[in-house]
């Protein structure tokens, strides 16, 4: 069988989970599979970054740029169909909501969440709209749809139209850096940033579904009585919330208490999460949550919001709360820092939850639905 990998939505360090999803697939996918063929299709911007070292994976790049999304649509649509047909692909495999109208094969999916339609305010509105018409014709025009959450499998179903026996959940795992954590950088990057001594870490692009703002305020509440010392690290991609943020910031006068550090290289990520007191991921909406099992699965003790996605993957392992209550995300907070045991049981509960979460079985899946919709 050959596997087309459609890669042409991808930009390096831009797109967020999605890029850690589909770098961890490729990489778990040639470990596994010696047996069939697979083209990964990318574009100007990825090309030669996939680490693509297996014989049966080879690279075609796509003479265009995601960072010009029309562009980006019209080669999907109009030009990727053919390429299909050049290199004999059996099943095309769609990595970000989009896949072509038409194709001369079967085709499979990756539908993360509905972000576009809950949250079209992290969106450009010309994107959004886009979304609005690609996602859903991709849902009903592919043979199988894959997911990252029920969750996400049941806004699908409700909000796309689509059967849910059309839907397939295969979890991601945890992020894995190759290089492990490592005590120069982590020295460098607290120079870097100007951190002290614990810190409370988020990882989340500064959208506006992603909360952060009431995360600074609740902050800002125990600092202003003195409960806590920690400073405040928010990680991830600078997104559309990002001057709003930035300015609460200002306001509350918590320049170098809480900093904003912007997307950073998985390596020097990888260090703070080893040296983190507490994380928090705040968000409205998610469609997973892949940064809340990184954090579990380096010992740290987790809050996370109540949103639908974050209890799936919490289990009993993190303190859960309600994200538009500033007062709650504060409480949470000092619970954990305050309370030891609470902190032990958490990061014990923590770590078993990450492993019950693997990036080989999620490859595995992913190749069982090509295999399945190719034989159907």
């Amino acid at each position: 069988m050959r596997i087309g990998i459609n890669a042409l939505f991808m930009i390096p360090g831009a797109v967020g989970g999605s890029e850690i999803y589909l770098r961890h697939l490729i990489r778990h996918l040639q470990r596994i599979d010696r047996d069939n063929d697979y083209s990964v299709f990318t574009n100007r911007e990825s090309a030669n970054t996939w680490g693509l070292t297996s014989e049966n994976f080879r690279e075609v790049v796509c003479p265009v740029r995601a960072t010009f999304r029309p562009a980006r649509v019209f080669y999907e649509q109009m030009v990727l169909p053919m390429q299909a047909r050049r290199h004999g692909i059996d099943v095309l495999f769609s990595a970000g909501y989009t896949a072509p109208a038409v194709l001369p094969c079967r085709s499979v999916v990756s539908i993360y969440d509905l972000s576009f339609l809950r949250h079209p305010e992290d969106f450009p509105w010309l994107s959004a709209l886009a979304l609005r018409g690609l996602v859903p014709m991709a849902a009903r025009r592919a043979d199988r749809i894959v997911t990252l959450s029920r969750a996400s499998m049941r806004e699908i179903v409700a909000e796309l139209g689509v059967p849910e026996e059309k839907v397939r959940v295969i979890y991601p795992a945890a992020g894995e850096c190759e290089s492990g954590p490592n005590g120069g950088i982590l020295n460098d990057v607290r120079g870097r940033f100007g951190l002290r001594g614990g810190f409370i870490l988020t990882v989340a692009a500064s959208h506006p579904h992603k909360n952060l703002c009431r995360l600074v305020e609740a902050y800002h509440s125990l600092r202003e009585v003195g409960l806590i010392e920690h400073q405040l690290v928010l990680v991830g991609l600078k997104g559309r919330d990002y001057p709003r943020l930035t300015s609460l910031i200002r306001q509350l006068s918590l320049e170098g208490e809480a900093i904003v550090t912007g997307w950073i290289p998985e390596r020097h990520l990888a260090s703070l999460y080893a040296a983190a007191d507490l994380f928090v991921l705040p968000s409205l909406f998610e469609g997973f949550g892949i940064p809340a099992l990184e954090a579990m699965s380096h010992g740290i003790p987790t809050v996370l919001s109540n949103a639908p996605a974050l209890l799936e993957l919490a289990g009993d392992a993190a303190i859960i709360v309600d994200p538009y209550n500033v007062g709650e995300i504060a409480t949470g907070i000092r619970t954990v820092l305050a309370d030891p045991k609470l902190r032990k049981t958490l990061i014990q509960r923590g770590y078993k939850r990450a492993e019950s979460f693997s990036w080989p079985e999620g490859a595995r899946q992913t190749l069982s639905v090509c295999v399945e919709v190719m034989n159907s």
